[in-house]
């Protein structure tokens, strides 16, 4: 089941979004639900459990969507935020808040598709995938998406979860190989980290949940690319 959010405080848009995601959602048989919210107040004081993408827009009265975004990232840093925008410069804003794409206004079908499905489709894989780890005399499983950064303390490897840290003696490249694919880099020869949960970069430091993280001065680059391409494409 796929929960995803409308938010946006014109009814036609709303309406729009809704129709439109029934109509590309239908033939893949994906179970769904739509909520609807009028303005980011109706959304904060009536969020859904378990939402899993919201579509919002960011000028909205009163609170607007990328206020709303920072509320909600300080109880919910699993949610996909799409953001529909007419205007370019609020981009930027959103890497503070971990969006997953934008979508210039006016909407389309097309706009719609390109940026829910894959997001969909990333949902779907993360949640049955684990990383799979030898921890003394035993086998243990981490939901990938609960990984938030890998840490080399040798001989051993902390792999550090929303609630949790492992330790395994598992080589951080083998590590590395597996996490690749869903969104994590490796920043430094030392750690790893979600992409995702990035929340800000500053000289040669990348902070993921509160951590300052070392980037290695030759991975700077590719950090920034690796970013963006989660993110996906910035102007769709």
């Amino acid at each position: 089941m796929i929960n995803i959010g409308i938010c946006d405080d014109e009814l036609h848009y709303r309406s729009n979004i809704k129709d439109i995601l029934k109509e590309i959602l239908q033939p893949y048989h994906i179970e769904y639900n739509i909520y609807e919210f009028s303005s980011g107040e109706d959304l904060l004081d009536n969020y859904p459990k378990n939402l899993d993408i919201l579509i919002m827009d960011i000028q909205m009265k009163i609170i607007n969507g990328m206020d709303t975004a920072r509320k909600i990232r300080e109880f919910d840093n699993n949610l996909e935020i799409i953001f529909m925008t007419s205007f370019a410069e609020f981009m930027q804003e959103g890497y503070e808040v971990k969006a997953y794409r934008y979508i210039l206004k006016p909407i389309s079908e097309r706009k719609i598709s390109k940026n829910v499905l894959p997001c969909i489709n990333e949902i779907m894989k993360n949640r049955n995938n684990y990383l799979t780890i030898n921890v003394k005399n035993y086998v243990d499983r981490i939901k990938i998406d609960s990984i938030t950064y890998v840490e080399t303390a040798r001989p051993n490897i902390l792999i550090y979860t929303n609630d949790n840290i492992y330790t395994t003696k598992m080589s951080i490249s083998k590590i590395e190989k597996i996490l690749s694919e869903y969104g994590f880099f490796r920043c430094h020869n030392s750690y790893i980290v979600n992409l995702k949960l990035v929340k800000s970069m500053n000289g040669n430091t990348v902070v993921v949940n509160g951590k300052d993280i070392p980037i290695s001065k030759y991975r700077v680059k590719d950090l920034k690319l690796a970013i963006t391409n989660v993110l996906g494409d910035i102007v769709c």
